[in-house]
């Protein structure tokens, strides 16, 4: 009998290891199921639906492109990745409550990678997803309110804002507290670091500069804002001497980085009134060369001169996902689940595929892109409803459906050949 509960006791102790976000291990790898319920085509012979354009027309990935991330251009290219998703396992902690409403992104560093748990502790992972050091820099208090943290890197710095309005640098080695600040407003940014400085936007849509030494104010530039505004995360890119960035009402603006001194401010949104910026959200801002690219879920997608800050085409669509730069193509995903391919530079339209047009109309609804990646053949795509789509490039269409989870999927992250995906209860890994 005594043996029995010894095992019984130990069984559980086994499970709540687990299930606990403390916990240093990763979950069995498993096999990832194939979501066949989304395979179910509703549309025989040759009807086509009216939104797609061109779509059996195929394009190729230019042989000699080269592999090019550019983290401060939130330029991520096309990455030379090719695996079929077979195996997927987590690294589990305890649900974050107000998780869907933000964005917070994965660091990749080198050979590690940075992410937070629901009680705001930083975990770092090597290349083999081993455990290097956990740490912890928040009270009781704060814990409770469960901090989502953005990241910023540079050198042996880990710059943190997070969205209760703490401020700190820790040593990205150790993990230790470098110092900590409380700011005036919460944050909801990407973070770019540049000679020292520290560049965030906060919630009362001023780009701060901060000290990474001290933590103190060098500049700050305000622009306008709405009493009510998205939960929206803001961009932000370094191209040379500039900072641009934009704001919960649709500006784009260009700020010199030594002096703070606005050079050019582009609205894309006219007759501003109270309230109505409220469901406006804007995707990453994304440059190479001389333009950036942003679209909105109001039916604008831009292209801006990075100099002057004119506009030099627009298309009439819906996206609030990150665009990627693939040689002469623009690559997006409107909020429809539409993928479209353009001519960067002209903004001309090469080819629209409905990548939903199969699913059952009653589940749509169901399925709103989250973001994606362009991988050697194919473009990996999440959803908020715990799916990842395999594109094939080439003809834009889905190899297969998988199904992670019920719950939305960041967007996946490549790191020493596999994909990450942070969720409101864990980190994904698929190889």
């Amino acid at each position: 009998m005594i043996k029995i509960y010894f095992y019984l006791i130990l069984f559980l102790f086994l499970l709540d290891c687990s299930l606990n976000p403390n916990s240093k291990f990763w979950t069995k790898e498993k096999k990832i199921l194939i979501d066949k319920s989304s395979a179910i085509i509703l549309v025989k012979g040759p009807e086509k639906s009216l939104n797609e354009f061109n779509q059996n027309f195929k394009i190729s990935i230019p042989k000699n492109l080269k592999v090019e991330t550019n983290k401060q251009l939130n330029n991520d290219g096309f990455i030379n990745f090719d695996t079929d998703l077979e195996k997927m396992s987590r690294y589990n902690f305890k649900t974050i409550k107000s998780f869907s409403n933000f964005e917070p992104e994965i660091l990749l560093d080198d050979n590690h990678i940075y992410y937070f748990d629901s009680q705001g502790s930083i975990i770092k992972f090597d290349n083999s997803s081993n455990l290097v050091w956990k740490q912890n820099h928040y009270s009781k208090q704060d814990k409770k309110l469960q901090p989502i943290i953005f990241f910023g890197k540079s050198g042996e710095n880990l710059f943190i804002a997070d969205s209760l309005a703490n401020y700190f640098v820790i040593n990205k080695n150790t993990g230790r507290l470098k110092w900590k600040k409380k700011h005036s407003s919460s944050f909801n940014s990407q973070i770019k670091i540049f000679e020292n400085k520290a560049l965030v936007i906060d919630m009362e849509n001023q780009l701060r500069c901060f000290s990474l030494k001290t933590g103190e104010i060098i500049w700050s530039v305000k622009t306008q804002q709405s009493l009510l505004r998205s939960q929206k995360k803001q961009s932000l890119i370094l191209s040379n001497d500039k900072i641009i960035f934009s704001n919960s009402i649709g500006d784009v603006t260009a700020v010199n980085i030594s002096t703070g001194k606005i050079i050019w401010q582009t609205p894309t949104q006219s007759n501003v009134f109270f309230g109505n910026t409220y469901f406006l959200k804007l995707s990453d801002i994304v440059s190479d060369k001389d333009s950036i690219f942003v679209s909105n879920n109001n039916n604008q997608f831009f292209s801006i001169d990075l100099l002057t800050g004119a506009i030099n085409w627009r298309q009439d669509f819906s996206s609030e996902l990150r665009p990627a730069l693939v040689g002469d193509y623009l690559v997006t995903v409107s909020d429809n689940g539409l993928l479209v391919i353009m001519n960067k530079k002209t903004g001309e339209i090469i080819r629209v595929n409905d990548l939903f047009k199969n699913i059952k109309e009653k589940r749509k609804k169901d399925y709103q892109p989250v973001g994606f990646l362009v991988g050697k053949f194919n473009i990996y795509l999440t959803t908020n409803n715990g799916r990842i789509l395999v594109i094939n490039f080439k003809e834009g269409k889905i190899e297969k459906m998988l199904k992670l989870d019920n719950n939305k999927l960041q967007r996946p992250v490549y790191f020493n050949k596999s994909l990450y995906i942070a969720k409101d209860n864990s980190i994904i890994k698929l190889n």
